[in-house]
């Protein structure tokens, strides 16, 4: 009997939701849609309105690589090594790798914003605004780069008096997490795709592959390969993010994209136009978060402020007296929160100058002033090419200089007009001894490199561009 019932209950279900119950009930079609068409129209607008500022870069870096492996059973002193290459040719070349990103105009000069992994170690960018039979393609310069963001600011020059579309800049410190979400670029070299999400989530730290990044925007907008560097926009059109990197353990999107929040990289686009690189302040400590074990530990009565786990050796923080256990709770008049916040109070502090630190040591409360450091330029993520591998050659002591033992086809040097059994006698016009001297003034050389070469009886000047 109790099975007859639940049967005769389905049925009365299933009828009311049968197509002619749902006939007279359901609404005629768009009678309800107006608010997602004009959602609709809006994401249209922005498209269209951010496009012009939105650009493509192409990228080109010389690498070293291994054409062949030889390993000779004999040892190093193989007699029949030089028999071997003389058929196979050398063991190492040079390729040229091609890239694709995306950026973000932000002057009407052709300041172009992007990321910094997108034209690391580029011999040659190329930037393309618009599409179709309206593309225009522009020589790009990297005139400032920052590896503790990853931010870059690539120069394009067009004609005398021509200005570039700008895209508008807005405020990450006000988005909040569930607001929509457009990231604009050029994935898989896919101009001006667009997609839309919400933001998902504000991240303190995030490790992707190699690099540890700070204070990211987490979106399910899609971000995949090639939108590195594009817009991250809001619902009013105004950047809020310069997408960066994507968790994905297969390669692909999977609804977990990252941006640098657009306030971050206002702090420092001024240094990065201006002076090519970051200035920061340097207090030299290690430190870490508070959790509720260590607050325990420490007798804290919270979790604010930022642990010093190490104090570095001859540094601001070691000569002022800030010791292991300090916990820093204020820089100046601004409160410290933890060890992201520190680090910015102090980045964003000028060199040289003096700061009152509060510290908690033990029950005790201390004021420390400190006079802050020049930061350390910061570490390339990816291991450097050498300044030979840079130019593709090789070079070796010699009596007056250094010698040029090969050019790889293609390299900067072939292109300059370098030639096997070059003297390299002076670079920018400083004198040449050994290698040492030659991979010093190269690692100090910008963007155009002039050459003393003696070549047999002649003695002639190369310029190389770098860039």
């Amino acid at each position: 009997m109790r099975r007859l019932v639940v049967y005769m209950l389905i049925i009365l279900l299933l009828f009311s939701w049968s197509p002619l119950t749902l006939g007279k009930t359901a609404s005629s079609p768009g009678s309800e849609t107006g608010p997602l068409v004009d959602l609709q129209e809006t994401f249209s607008r922005i498209a269209e309105a951010v496009k012009p500022a939105v650009v493509n870069i192409a990228s080109t870096r010389i690498e070293k690589t291994q054409l062949y492996s030889f390993r000779s059973p004999f040892g190093e002193e193989d007699p029949f090594e030089e028999f071997f290459r003389y058929f196979f040719g050398p063991e190492y070349g040079t390729r040229k790798l091609q890239s694709v990103g995306s950026g973000v105009i932000i002057d009407k000069r052709g300041y172009v914003l992007t990321n910094y992994h997108v034209v690391e170690r580029a011999t040659d960018i190329q930037v393309s605004i618009g599409d179709g039979k309206d593309k225009k393609t522009y020589p790009g310069k990297v005139i400032g780069k920052d590896v503790r963001t990853d931010l870059a600011v690539i120069e394009i020059k067009g004609k005398k008096g021509e200005e570039f579309p700008v895209a508008p800049l807005g405020d990450s410190d006000k988005i909040r997490v569930g607001e929509w979400a457009i990231a604009v670029g050029s994935p898989f070299g896919l101009e001006h795709t667009v997609t839309v999400g919400v933001i998902s989530a504000k991240r303190q730290n995030v490790a992707i592959q190699t690099r540890n990044y700070e204070d990211l925007i987490q979106t399910d907008a899609s971000i995949n390969p090639g939108n590195s560097g594009g817009p991250l926009l809001n619902i009013r059109g105004e950047v809020i993010g310069i997408n960066t990197a994507i968790f994905t353990p297969s390669g692909g999107f999977v609804g977990v994209g990252f941006a640098i929040p657009i306030n971050k990289a206002k702090e420092i686009l001024s240094d990065l136009i201006e002076k090519g690189k970051v200035i920061r302040g340097w207090l030299g400590v290690r430190i870490q978060d508070i959790t509720d074990e260590l607050a325990k530990s420490f007798g804290l009565s919270g979790k604010e402020g930022a642990l010093v786990s190490e104090v570095i050796s001859g540094s601001p923080a070691e000569k002022a007296g800030i010791k292991r256990g300090d916990v820093i709770v204020q820089v100046g008049d601004k409160r410290v929160s933890n060890s992201n916040e520190l680090r910015s109070l102090i980045g964003r502090t000028p060199p040289e100058k003096k700061v009152p630190v509060r510290v908690i040591r033990g029950k005790n409360e201390l004021v420390i002033d400190v006079v802050l450091g020049k930061a350390p330029e910061e570490e390339v993520i990816s291991k450097e090419e050498s300044q030979e591998e840079r130019l593709g050659i090789t070079v070796q002591n010699a009596k007056e200089g250094v010698v040029v033992t090969k050019v790889e086809p293609g390299s900067l040097a072939q292109d300059a007009g370098i030639q096997e059994g070059d003297i390299i006698k002076e670079v920018n016009h400083k004198e040449i001894k050994d290698i040492s001297d030659f991979d010093r003034e190269m690692k100090e050389a910008k963007e155009t490199v002039l050459f003393l070469i003696k070549r047999g009886d002649a003695t002639i000047y190369v310029a190389m561009e770098i860039k």
